[in-house]
């Protein structure tokens, strides 16, 4: 059976050494068309396709995932792999390698509904402050909570790994911090440590104690403006 006949199309066939050959340019125009999937969803890869399952995959990890550390790697072995996957799984994290061409695919075209479905570069968002972080070979260590205690374990640990691993910058929550700004973020208690003392504040403020300390602000604030207004009018006086 022919090569048009296999495939079920008609594919325009040349001659090359008596053999025949499909046109790269025809191979070219096929990349970059668009696909239908028997749903009805649109995309620039074949629904099947590895490419379309990681830029789905990477904005389901985005979505997902309150915090992501991205860090950049070097010549990792494929046992320190391992053991820096079991290492970040203990603080409840996951480890997870990018393609950095993939993701950026994803960057750019975040504010879409699908990602992976043909974009306009005018409707891209090339300017995404988490594109300058792909300079490298680049990995996400995603947490599924917003937890400063686990960020601190795994930026220590990171810390012992040196060059081998080291973080570039993050996401948290719809912020993109970095590396200052995560060692002060590391620094803060967790949601429900910061919750409790927040119901222990209203609790000491409830009811009367509250009224209390409202009434002493404003006396405090009366007695600020008088005193400074006494100051005044004894400043005029020795003018006079």
């Amino acid at each position: 059976m022919s090569l048009s006949g296999l495939l079920g199309l008609r594919l325009p066939l040349i001659q090359v050494l008596g053999k025949p050959y499909v046109s790269r340019s025809w191979w070219r125009s096929y990349a970059v068309s668009s696909h239908t999937s028997l749903e009805g969803r649109i995309t620039v890869k074949p629904l099947e396709s590895r490419k379309t399952f990681l830029v789905d995959s990477y904005k389901h990890m985005m979505e997902t995932s309150p915090v992501v550390l991205f860090v950049h790697y070097n010549n990792l072995m494929k046992n320190e792999d391992h053991h820096y996957r079991s290492l970040v799984k203990q603080q409840g994290g996951r480890l997870t390698m990018l393609r950095n061409s993939l993701f950026s695919v994803y960057l750019k075209n975040s504010k879409a509904s699908d990602p992976c479905a043909p974009l306009s570069r005018k409707k891209q968002n090339r300017k995404h402050p988490l594109l300058p972080l792909l300079k490298g070979p680049t990995a996400a260590i995603t947490f599924a909570e917003t937890n400063p205690v686990s960020v601190a374990k795994i930026l220590k640990m990171l810390e012992r790994a040196q060059d081998k691993l080291f973080v570039v910058g993050a996401k948290v929550e719809t912020e993109v911090y970095d590396v200052t700004q995560l060692n002060q973020f590391k620094t803060l208690p967790s949601k429900p440590e910061l919750q409790a003392q927040l119901l222990g504040l209203l609790n000491v403020l409830g009811g009367a104690g509250l009224v209390r300390t409202l009434e002493a602000g404003s006396q405090t604030l009366y007695l600020t403006l008088s005193s400074h207004q006494d100051n005044q009018s004894s400043d005029n006086k020795k003018e006079e």
